[in-house]
């Protein structure tokens, strides 16, 4: 059995499947006052739960959390999951709008763990989780060899191959999904984060990955607005669907009104599409990219991409378009 806990508390932190305290409004850090008894490092975590310090761990947990959780569940899921001699690297660390997300895989990449904390090391999110993997589909590679599809320098905030990494991962349609966002000094916004144009990738030109012909085009879904509002009725906001020789990119998320091209079209690789937005199931600005064998993104199976030179983006990596 896939032993789980996903404990969340809201509000500013991108595409996480939880709410988490925005930085800037939240009083959680000033609220929690220090204890003896608390982790004194969040690299300490895995540890700590392996080791049985469970009343260290709920100490360290944000007082949302702790009206969610007990430490006797926190004892009864470590107990059940970690093996005697586990040892955990951490993989992955985001920091991103006063919030860090880490990520620590074993050695067999079969069991995770997942937290993110704020500026004072109170712990807001966390996951304990045995990770399913997908071997074929992980070494099917596209047939085409793919460009990221901006420009500049963009965080992977979304993209590998588990859960913990890629919440995609999951779904074979979005499998080998990636979502990208721009990050400057430690935000991916400055000023007002009710509004769209507070994000840094918000109207970035977003590209075309391949030479290709476009299948299909939605251009007429408002961006969420305040942000943090989202429209589950249309997951996808405006995208793009291009053919590249039978397999299919998938761009999603578009500014209303911002994509440049139509429907049977010849693009060029590095072709400007459009403008990147925050339309459809998203929390704040950002791109969503994927390749696919069928051209939809809720029929057929994600395919994991080939990038020039070799690129491999993880969770966590800046990458440069």
């Amino acid at each position: 059995m896939k032993a789980k806990l996903l404990i969340c508390a809201v509000a500013l932190f991108i595409f996480t499947g939880c709410s988490l305290p925005d930085s800037q409004n939240s009083q959680s850090s000033k609220d929690t006052q220090p204890s003896p008894d608390i982790l004194d490092s969040i690299d300490l975590l895995p540890q700590a739960l392996q080791n049985e310090h469970y009343k260290q761990v709920y100490n360290t947990l944000s007082p949302d959390f702790q009206s969610q959780v007990t430490i006797q569940q926190i004892k009864e899921l470590s107990q059940s999951f970690f093996g005697a001699n586990d040892t955990f690297v951490m993989q992955s660390k985001i920091a991103v709008n006063g919030m860090t997300d880490y990520v620590w895989i074993d050695p067999s990449s079969s069991k995770g763990i997942s937290a993110v904390t704020d500026q004072n090391g109170v712990i807001w999110g966390l996951q304990i989780v045995n990770l399913s993997s997908y071997p074929a589909a992980d070494n099917d590679y596209t047939k085409q060899e793919y460009s990221l599809p901006f420009t500049g320098e963009w965080l992977t905030f979304w993209g590998g191959s588990n859960v913990l990494f890629n919440y995609h991962y999951a779904y074979e349609t979005q499998r080998y999904a990636y979502d990208f966002i721009v990050v400057e000094e430690g935000g991916s916004y400055e000023g007002d984060p009710a509004e769209n144009e507070s994000f840094h990738a918000f109207g970035e030109e977003v590209l075309a990955p391949a030479d290709g012909i476009i299948m299909e085009v939605v251009n007429d879904v408002e961006d969420n607005a305040p942000v943090g509002t989202m429209n589950e009725q249309q997951a996808a906001g405006n995208y793009i669907i291009i053919n590249h020789q039978g397999e299919y990119s998938i761009l999603a998320h578009f500014k209303q009104g911002s994509i440049s091209v139509q429907e049977g079209q010849k693009v060029k690789r590095g072709q400007t599409l459009g403008l990147a937005g925050n339309s459809g199931n998203s929390s704040e600005a950002h791109i969503h990219f994927q390749v696919s064998d069928q051209p939809s993104l809720g029929k057929g199976k994600s395919i994991r991409i080939k990038f020039k030179n070799d690129l491999d983006p993880i969770k966590g990596q800046f990458v440069e378009g």
